[in-house]
């Protein structure tokens, strides 16, 4: 571990009280690994084991019980757990004696994540970061929450430590309870039966019934943007002959995306969306940035702006498209994961301004503007500080400054040059520079989505690079995907959540350039996540490889949709879109399985699944669509309306063969 320590010296940040001439005093078996997240723990005085093999032989040699952690780097309740608890001498005392201590990335193994959150989720009936399960040595789960307070945490590994020494056999008894609770939620059962648009129309129902309507999105705080559910609305729309004004899913839509638009979620002065906000108006925002909502959230704001013809739309996909490649792309084109929520110890300090700053670097006329447009004033909206945000659209300011939209828009971003000059002076917070496939797949398919919509050849391009970079860098000697690419280093076996938003994002980028490699690629990855992940014998698919570091204690085929969409839902979405570009028996067969698969699941809890269910009304009923194909995808026809107010419409045909 010395010779690893000297090695990295100076490519990670240390993160500890712990100092001796300014080294660190404690180094675990942390220092091997490569995760940004895992790193930021290598000096905890804890005793840390990664996820393996190795820690669960100790554990079963020692006769102790598992304590697991899992985050990620970004996470600000992780940073506050680790400075109160694992950076502590006295809890790391008392886990070194009693646990065996294992530290998991949830971005390196969102297939463990899903397992053990599954767990706490039945234990406690909700979820976070960081989660705190506590194993048996074969590593299934007796109990689990999430952040716990220093003096609670040492109370409760206390207890577990005590319970285990004197009733080991009932905590046993709880980890078979809770396992088989596991297996049943993450497995698929039930009998198969039809799955079609009465699902999809209840599911559309219930997002309409839980929806905010004075502030848009899903009532409640906090308040999360839940892009996969509007991807349904959204969905259910494009395949709509009603008018926008008189369709209630539109409606729903709208006040989402204006209502995040307009809010603090959104970064008003340099683009991209936080990841949610603490309150349900959309104004104060848990400011980390994650990748997969640029991507997402982009999506839907070009599509959106192609139905409604909302300008406004339009700015935010190329604003945030273009905060990524700014502040989120490397070098060699493919993106980085995150962007944390603190600097300088403080939570949001980077995007927020005091009317003090603001009157310092602004004009009279500058800062009376900022004040109409944003809501700044001199007592601040959040703790003593602005943050930017608009109270009202943009329009309604012109107007009551009697300025056209261009011009205000113009004056706008002279002072959004300005400011954004002044922020870039400050410590930024932490970027979490880990490359992950699957995230790098969704903004490879904002962004050719977005090209061909926005005659934007820019972001195909990027797209292009990005696609190459994951073809030619992140596959390991066999040809197969790796998940993480880190550090210059390819690793972690692929997910199917990588395979199949590779997938997707693969035959976006055909649709956008048309260049047939990547309709030839696509067959590839196709027939490669058939043969990793496809259970043979009763169809859907594996989320995780059947050769993986470490135990597993199921291996599930979950499909059911978080943060962003679920590899099974994915891989629907994605098969049916190769089958409209090159059909085939085989792979409508494996799809009418697919669908059959997680009929059961659909009928319990469409909620759950929206995007198979936008995966399933595609293979029923199609929908015109810009591109369409022939001839197993070697003939392409593209069709682009141009409107002209003063000399009418005109419509484009381009045909490919």
């Amino acid at each position: 571990m010395r010779d690893a320590r000297r090695l990295k010296k100076g490519s990670y940040p240390v993160r500890t009280r712990h100092l001796k001439a300014g080294e660190p005093v404690y180094t675990n078996r942390l220092i091997l690994e490569d995760s940004p997240y895992l790193l930021q723990h290598a000096h905890n005085p804890v005793n840390w084991y990664a996820w393996g093999d190795e820690a669960f032989a100790a554990a079963r040699k020692q006769n102790k019980p598992v304590f697991l952690s899992i985050g990620y780097s970004t996470c600000h309740w992780c940073h506050v757990m680790e400075e109160e608890s694992f950076d502590d001498e006295i809890v790391a005392d008392i886990l070194n004696k009693n646990f065996i201590s294992i530290k998991v990335d949830r971005e390196q193994r969102p297939d463990l994540d899903e397992i053990y959150m599954t767990g706490v989720q039945i234990m406690t009936g909700s979820g976070g970061w960081p989660m705190s399960s506590f194993l048996t040595p074969d590593s299934k789960p007796f109990y689990g929450g999430t952040y716990y307070p220093k003096d609670h945490f040492i109370q409760l590994i206390q207890r577990i430590h005590e319970a285990w020494i004197e009733d080991p056999a009932d905590l046993n008894a709880s980890a078979e309870y809770i396992y088989a609770a596991i297996d049943q939620h993450l497995g698929t059962h039930g009998s198969a039966t039809i799955i079609g648009q009465p699902q999809i129309d209840a599911t559309l129902a219930h997002i309409l019934a839980m929806e905010d309507q004075q502030y848009g999105g899903q009532a409640g705080a906090p308040k999360f943007p839940n892009e996969t559910k509007l991807f349904l609305l959204l969905d259910s729309i494009e395949r709509s002959d009603q008018p926008l004004t008189k369709n209630p899913n539109w409606q729903t839509l709208y006040r989402a995306l204006d209502g995040m638009m307009r809010g603090g979620i959104y970064d008003q002065l340099g683009g991209g969306f936080h990841r949610y906000t603490t309150d349900n108006q959309w104004l104060r925002p848990h400011f980390e940035k994650m990748l997969y909502n640029q991507a997402q959230l982009s999506r839907l704001y070009a599509r959106s702006w192609k139905l409604s013809g909302n300008n406004e739309f339009r700015r935010i996909t190329a604003e945030t498209l273009d905060y990524v490649l700014r502040e989120m792309r490397t070098k060699d084109g493919a993106f980085y994961s995150a962007t944390d929520a603190d600097s300088e110890g403080e939570e949001g300090k980077y995007y927020v301004w005091t009317y003090q700053e603001l009157k310092q670097h602004l004009n009279t006329e500058q800062l009376r503007l900022v004040e109409n447009v944003y809501g700044v004033t001199w007592e601040g909206n959040l703790d003593s500080a602005n943050l930017l945000y608009l109270p009202r659209p943009l329009h309604e300011v012109a107007s009551h400054l009697k300025l056209t939209n261009l011009n205000l828009l113009q004056q706008l971003s002279v002072i959004k040059h300005k400011l954004l000059a002044v922020r870039q002076q400050r410590i930024p917070p932490m970027r979490d520079n880990k490359i992950i496939t699957a995230w790098n797949s969704l903004m490879i398919t904002a962004l050719a989505e977005s090209g061909h919509l926005l005659n934007e050849p820019g972001y195909i391009a990027a797209a292009n690079q990005a696609a190459e970079f994951i073809w030619r860098h992140n596959r390991d000697k066999h040809g197969l995907l790796n998940r993480i690419h880190l550090n210059g280093r390819s690793s972690t076996r692929a997910t199917l959540e990588d395979y199949s938003f590779y997938l997707q994002a693969v035959l976006a980028l055909y649709d956008a350039n048309g260049d047939q490699k990547w309709l030839s690629r696509a067959k590839k990855l196709h027939q490669q996540m058939t043969d990793l992940f496809w259970d043979k014998k009763n169809g859907g698919f594996y989320i995780s490889q059947a050769r993986t570091a470490g135990p597993m204690i199921i291996r599930s085929q979950s499909a059911s949709d978080g943060a962003i969409a679920s590899g099974n839902s994915v891989a629907l979405l994605a098969m049916v879109a190769l089958n409209q570009r090159a059909s085939s028996f085989t792979l409508q067969n494996q799809i009418d399985k697919q669908i059959l698969r997680y009929s059961s699941r659909l009928m319990q809890a469409p909620y759950d699944l929206s995007v198979m269910l936008t995966g399933i009304g595609e293979y029923q009923h199609p929908r015109p669509a810009y591109v369409q194909y022939a001839g197993a995808g070697h003939v392409k026809m593209s069709a682009t309306l141009q409107v002209n107010n003063s000399s009418g419409s005109q419509l484009n045909v381009e045909l490919k063969i």
